[in-house]
């Protein structure tokens, strides 16, 4: 086969604002993203580019510059995002802003066909935004055990089982894979226009997939990007590399 040699497909990142230490003062307002995202993007072919939020009438002009958008992890969603009325129980690092940038690019990306990839949260907000709703908090299983820990986080892993016939399984090639646990929400009632494409053991939803060949969208619950042994880091380039190939097949239509 040819090696494509044309100029990379641009995908863009969104990212968590928060207030940081730095040498500035103990909070700093930062746009923030873990650095893997970036160079798992950069290892699959594709060009990284972080996007802040903007005003909602000016995504137009973000995406038309786009091949790829990944929706990023990060914070919850605001309770208003949910769906939900005012509450003092509202998450006090949630973030409207965010959520209402991602909300319109989003749907701009559906419209237009532009490969998404959305990791737990980024999940999670595509099938609130397509009307969809979401577990609160999850019960701890054996699949989603209580964390006290950063080490935790990161350490933990569980099984989930794949789909069959669905486009995630295509792109792993097995039935069952081994991921991590950074979330304590999760997918409940799934949106019109997005299918189950993997549940954990306890019955959870860890990912899903747009039931239209015309929108590439891929949802995973786990952080691919953050399963760093060398054996981990080699089964998920797989699911970059199939974004990142949208992407370009995205690039070279338009």
């Amino acid at each position: 086969m040819t090696a494509w040699s044309g100029t990379p497909p641009v995908i863009g990142i969104t990212v968590w604002r928060r207030s940081l230490p730095t040498y500035l003062g103990e909070r700093t307002d930062l746009y923030t993203l873990g650095v893997e995202y970036a160079e798992r993007i950069a290892a699959a072919g594709g060009i990284p580019v972080l996007l802040s939020p903007v005003p909602e009438d000016q995504t137009p002009a973000i995406l038309g510059r786009l091949d790829g958008l990944l929706l990023s992890g990060g914070q919850d969603l605001t309770r208003a995002t949910r769906g939900l009325g005012p509450s003092p129980e509202e998450a006090a690092d949630t973030d409207p802003a965010r959520d209402a940038f991602e909300r319109a690019l989003l749907l701009g990306a559906r419209d237009a066909g532009l490969p998404v990839l959305g990791i737990c949260r980024g999940l999670q907000l595509t099938n609130v935004v397509l009307g969809g709703t979401l577990i609160e908090d999850l019960e701890h299983t054996e699949a989603h055990p209580a964390q006290d820990s950063p080490e935790a986080f990161l350490g933990d892993r569980h099984d989930v089982a794949l789909a069959a016939g669905t486009a995630l399984a295509a792109v792993y090639g097995v039935e069952r894979r081994r991921v991590n646990t950074i979330h304590h929400q999760a997918v409940d009632r799934v949106a019109p226009g997005l299918v189950v494409a993997a549940r954990a053991d306890d019955g959870i939803i860890e990912a899903a997939e747009s039931a239209a060949a015309s929108w590439p969208f891929l949802g995973v619950q786990w952080h691919p990007e953050k399963l760093s042994a060398a054996d981990e880091v080699a089964d998920e380039a797989r699911l970059f590399a199939e974004f990142v190939a949208q992407a370009r097949g995205f690039a070279e239509r338009a």
